[in-house]
């Protein structure tokens, strides 16, 4: 496995879904500090507002300038699979001291825990992979159906 860095993580995230760049460098980006750095954490809350504003299936009106599909079946698909495999079975103390454990910490708890009130994790349900179920369960609480 590559050694990941928010640096690289961010340029996945980029790379699967373009026009998540001009979000990340605009001005209403809170989670990058004034030096210019971020952390896996800022990435995933960052992507987690894009993903729950831009995912195909979301409650729309057609006037709704600000909505457009950028990642499509096939894209989550990939993304849900590369997630799952960056996810620890079971945290410790020991992991959040390491670039994987704090990546692993970053999906569950700016990712997956964001996104699981919303139609976005709702329809992400089916793409995603056994250890991130299980903890998307744990915050799942939506009563709208698709």
């Amino acid at each position: 496995m590559v050694h990941m860095t928010p640096i690289t993580f961010l340029q996945y995230l980029i790379d699967l879904a373009p026009p998540f760049q001009s979000v990340w460098e605009s001005d209403d980006n809170y989670c990058v500090e004034d030096d210019g750095s971020y952390s896996f954490h800022g990435v995933c809350c960052e992507f987690s507002n894009y993903f729950i504003d831009q995912e195909a299936h979301k409650y729309v009106v057609l006037t709704d300038r600000d909505w457009t599909e950028t990642i499509s079946d096939n894209d989550l698909e990939k993304l849900f699979n590369w997630l799952e495999c960056h996810l620890e079975e079971k945290e410790t103390k020991d992991s959040l001291s390491n670039s994987f454990g704090l990546l692993s910490n970053a999906i569950f708890t700016c990712f997956l825990e964001n996104i699981s009130q919303t139609n976005a994790g709702e329809y992400a349900k089916k793409f995603m992979g056994n250890k991130a179920i299980i903890y998307f369960d744990k915050w799942h609480v939506y009563s709208r159906k698709l």
